[in-house]
């Protein structure tokens, strides 16, 4: 009986250990409460010859952050240091560079934490310039489910802009995305429309692509393979591994793990690429049966981890699920829901994923949603 006790302890205190140090400490002059404002006000106008220079730069740093690469972030980055070293009070030139640190680890292979601090720091000094803007607003709803998982505060904020922006078709879908992670899909899905509707072609693909995990979530597996595939053969292929990897996830819940591999190789074609894939490869080798192959996979991204770059740690955990490690499942999804988690992350839909259904009633699922503030 005592040999039983103890490993039923030693998690019991694991989950304790995780609980505090999931009581992050606010960032200095991060605001407590949700912040407050009448309107967002239109782009300011400066007609100065050092705006227009720094704004030159900074529209040559969006167009080098439309297609991440490491070449591109990290030329960005360099555009971006030199437009706000020209002027110093170009706020939208702070908000990108704190996006392009962001974006690096993923892209350009920048150690995570390096990345996250820089981004933090730059967002802040922005919003200190001018809190209400488009991208104040956007990026304090990302940060106060972050830090706060305040998902009410985050919720109130996007609608802020869209009373100011009616047809801001990408800030109306991330609405949808918090709409839909309450269960209310339906009414998810008309927003949705709504922003699809008011959306340039850019934007519309940006929608389209990301509306998979939505589907995903809502359990209509068919629906989403029928999706996935009218993007597959879309006019815009490039972006089309994205859908082959929610049509595998979607394949896999049918119980097709053959199909769902061979996706998820079509959205993953190496163990070099996203770091996110290639987890969720190791997944999909494992539930057909290439349990070698699966563990192969995952090294890499253990690996990866170890060396402090970009890993997705929600996807490790699906994979030690697969593998029926359910102790190391919730040391990894302890170690997600510590780093917080945004609007475009996974956080959202602990509810929701079916890859927790073996686990779902585990009372550190539930311990884990309560951290996550769900």
């Amino acid at each position: 009986m005592i040999i039983k006790i103890i490993p039923i302890c030693f998690f019991f205190l694991l989950n304790v250990c995780f609980a505090f140090a999931q009581q992050m400490s606010l960032p200095q002059d991060f605001p407590v409460d949700c912040p407050t404002f009448q309107s967002v006000p239109g782009k300011e106008v400066n007609n100065l010859p050092g705006r227009i220079a720094s704004d030159s730069l900074m529209k040559k740093a969006e167009d080098l952050l439309r297609q991440p690469n490491k070449e591109n972030v990290l030329l960005a980055i360099e555009i971006l240091g030199k437009a706000t070293a020209i002027d110093s009070t170009n706020v939208r030139a702070y908000y990108k560079l704190s996006d392009a640190y962001g974006s690096a680890p993923r892209y350009a292979g920048m150690l995570k934490k390096t990345g996250d601090e820089k981004s933090l720091t730059y967002f802040l000094k922005a919003y200190s310039l001018n809190p209400n803007t488009v991208e104040g607003l956007r990026g304090m709803a990302n940060l106060k489910l972050k830090y706060q998982n305040d998902y009410a505060c985050a919720q109130k904020l996007l609608m802020r802009i869209l009373e100011s922006e009616p047809k801001n078709a990408r800030i109306r879908f991330e609405y949808a995305i918090l709409v839909a992670s309450q269960n209310k899909f339906n009414e998810a899905y008309q927003i949705r429309e709504k922003a699809l509707a008011d959306a340039d072609s850019l934007t519309r693909i940006f929608i389209l692509d990301n509306s998979s995990r939505m589907l995903y979530m809502a359990h209509d597996y068919s629906w989403v393979i029928k999706y996935c595939d009218s993007l597959i053969t879309s006019y815009y292929p490039k972006t089309n591994w994205l859908a082959h990897f929610y049509k595998g996830l979607a394949l896999a819940e049918q119980g097709k793990y053959k199909q769902a591999l061979a996706q998820q190789k079509l959205a993953t074609p190496s163990l070099k690429g996203d770091a996110g894939g290639v987890a969720n490869l190791a997944r999909a080798y494992i539930l057909a049966d290439e349990i070698s192959n699966g563990k192969l996979a995952l090294q890499e991204v253990l690996d990866r981890y170890a060396r402090g770059e970009h890993v997705v740690k929600y996807q490790i955990a699906t994979v030690y699920e697969a593998l029926g490690d359910f102790d190391n499942t919730f040391i990894w999804l302890n170690r997600y829901v510590e780093d917080g988690g945004g609007i475009h992350d996974w956080l959202l839909w602990l509810n929701h994923d079916p890859r927790w259904k073996r686990i779902r009633n585990d009372m550190r699922f539930k311990e884990l949603k309560t951290r996550a503030g769900l």
